[in-house]
């Protein structure tokens, strides 16, 4: 097909770099020297001076412009170039429409801790340069929209105080815990003259995050104790699992003390052939007598105090009883009286407000000052039970795959372990997985940092949006990303798949098809039984049936390679093997898998 466009070229000469003579010129030197590689962008008016600085005055390079079809995709690609990376993530949203456009996204960096800078292009404050429509789409203090679920947010009403502002608030993102920022910049001042206003030195120790916080030595103390005193200890890890060298040192903790091991619901942090990682044994938890958790985001469900995935009642699920639980975390640092994010308070014995890697490093030393001959035989023993138990479990699960191998529509234990198979002998990243249709055990992880955990407020639509931004900051590193996602999430925010493909940011994307709203049908089911009623009318309201939706057309259209709809498991292989090839061969490659609902 002839297209009706010619392709344009994303980068022109600069004359004017270095030379700032307006307002966002300022702006966007300060970006560049903060870091920031890359601004994520859906077009919009109120910030139209900032998009000039970026293309005519940086040459959208350092930071360059990343388009995207809506807002939510925006923060969802910083969110998830963030997480990829580390590095500075900044996207910028259209005064009051895109602010609230996007909001359901900067929820979910908010939960995960994710420290995005968030601009907003707002005003003219001043009434005389306002158009009609941004009468309407002004506010007395804009941010209002979404100050309960952000760590900071400004209005600043001079030029010198929106760059003073810019750099607070990358202070405040960076101090732990984390999260996101949102400043709104006034049209008039990227528009206005800079004259001889100076850029401030973003380099300064002021602007510095601080140091983080180092545990109480009474409290490491304490623990120490506690877990040789221990006769069934176990370690609970969670979102410090984004970095690569916590599996070293978590990994001598269990081996030091005999503790089994699991990881918290949306991370990974230790190897899953480990032989006392016996993370989704329930009945190891519910025996414990200690649980000691790093970074745990909400302590009641990982010590199993809600019932069921669907049921809120406490004290239903399998929960620890007569343990003492630990917690090693800033948890009491994060969120506000807006959202109840974290669950109720936990039965806490022992609170150590550190950060977790820290905490980590000074148990080991107090454990090791303290470990004796005594303590070298019940430790090998219990070393010596998890094996077992962890032989069993595994024993367990291939049993259930092997039981489920040929079912169609395919077994979701199947799809994880074709995936993982077909990526033996490859570096990859797994970028994104769908909760709710992950299969436990089934990918086999090297440790913390191959996992970028979850979106960490549960709005659906963060997927694809998360992936492309991963996939972009991994762009040149070597590794393959790969996203498992449900077709919920990605019907929810599909363009990202142009943003991807836009700018070359290789990617698998495995879409998880059950035609339904699988998580909400699934409570409806629950609750019919409950109540004695029919459970078969449970889909209606919650499946993307007659007619399905064809998801591959859409994911095309974007510019992806497409396979499939695969229905026979035993073509999955060989799909996923050329699916794999256009990946490697730079592309965006999206397999569509038609799967069981559980």
């Amino acid at each position: 097909m002839t297209k009706p466009f010619p392709s344009e070229p994303l980068r022109y000469p600069v004359p004017q770099k270095g030379h700032a003579v307006y307002g966002s010129d300022l702006m966007v030197d300060l970006l560049a020297e903060l870091g920031a590689e890359y601004v994520f962008i859906n077009p919009g008016s109120s910030f139209r001076g900032l998009h000039d600085s970026l293309v005519n005055y940086h040459g959208n390079a350092g930071p360059e412009i990343v388009l995207v079809t809506h807002e939510m995709i925006a923060v969802a690609m910083a969110h998830g170039y963030w997480k990829a990376t580390g590095k500075p993530a900044v996207c910028i949203l259209h005064n009051l429409v895109g602010l609230m456009s996007g909001s359901m996204a900067i929820f979910n960096a908010f939960c995960d801790q994710a420290p995005i800078l968030i601009l907003g292009g707002s005003g003219p404050a001043d009434p005389r340069q306002r158009r009609f429509i941004d009468w309407a789409h002004s506010a007395n203090t804009q941010s209002d929209l979404v100050r309960p679920f952000v760590k900071w947010t400004d209005e600043p009403a001079t030029l010198e105080a929106s760059l003073d502002a810019i750099l607070r608030a990358r202070r405040i993102t960076l101090t732990a815990p984390q999260g996101p920022a949102y400043l709104s910049l006034d049209a008039g001042h990227q528009e206005q003259e800079a004259g001889e206003i100076a850029r401030p030195d973003a380099g300064l120790p002021r602007y510095q995050a601080p140091a983080p916080i180092h545990p109480d030595p009474e409290a490491i103390a304490k623990l120490a104790d506690l877990m040789l005193a221990s006769r069934k200890p176990l370690v609970i890890g969670g979102r410090f699992g984004l970095d690569a060298e916590i599996t070293g040192p978590l990994v001598e903790l269990i081996e030091l003390t005999g503790a089994g091991y699991m990881d918290d619901r949306a991370i990974v942090c230790v190897p899953t052939g480990h032989p006392q990682n016996i993370s989704g044994d329930r009945g190891f938890r519910s025996d414990a007598d200690l649980v000691v958790c790093f970074d745990v985001q909400d302590l009641t469900a990982a010590t199993g105090g809600y019932g069921s995935q669907r049921s809120g009642i406490m004290g239903a699920g399998a929960g620890v009883e007569g343990a003492t639980i630990v917690d090693i975390s800033l948890n009491d640092y994060f969120g506000n009286s807006w959202t109840r994010f974290g669950g109720p308070i936990p039965p806490l014995d022992l609170q150590i407000t550190a950060d977790s890697k820290l905490a980590l490093q000074a148990l080991l030393k107090a454990l090791k000052a303290r470990a004796g001959s005594a303590d070298a035989e019940p430790i090998a023993e219990r070393r010596a039970a998890l094996k077992t138990r962890k032989e069993a479990l595994d024993a367990k699960r291939r049993a259930v795959l092997e039981k489920r191998w040929d079912e169609t529509p395919i077994a979701l234990e199947r799809v994880t372990h074709e995936v993982h198979a077909a990526l033996t002998g490859k570096p990859w990243s797994l970028v994104v997985r769908n909760h709710r249709t992950w299969a436990e055990g089934y990918w086999q992880f090297g440790g913390a940092g191959e996992y970028l955990g979850g979106d960490g407020g549960g709005g659906v639509g963060y997927g694809p949006g998360a992936a492309a931004g991963a996939a972009l900051g991994l762009k040149g590193s070597g590794r393959l990303p790969v996203a498992m996602l449900g077709d919920g999430d990605f019907m929810m925010t599909p363009g990202a798949v142009w943003s991807a493909c836009h700018h070359g940011a290789p990617l698998l994307m495995i879409l998880l098809n059950n035609t339904s709203w699988g998580n909400d049908e699934l409570h409806q089911r629950e609750i019919a039984t409950h109540r004695g009623r029919s459970s078969q009318t449970a889909h209606i309201g919650q499946t993307t049936r007659d007619p399905e939706v064809d998801l591959l057309k859409v994911a095309s259209g974007f510019g992806a390679a497409t396979f499939g709809p695969v229905s026979d498991p035993a073509e999955l292989a060989g799909i996923l093997a050329q699916a794999i090839a256009r990946v490697e061969a730079g592309e965006v490659a999206v397999v569509e898998v038609i799967t069981a609902l559980e």
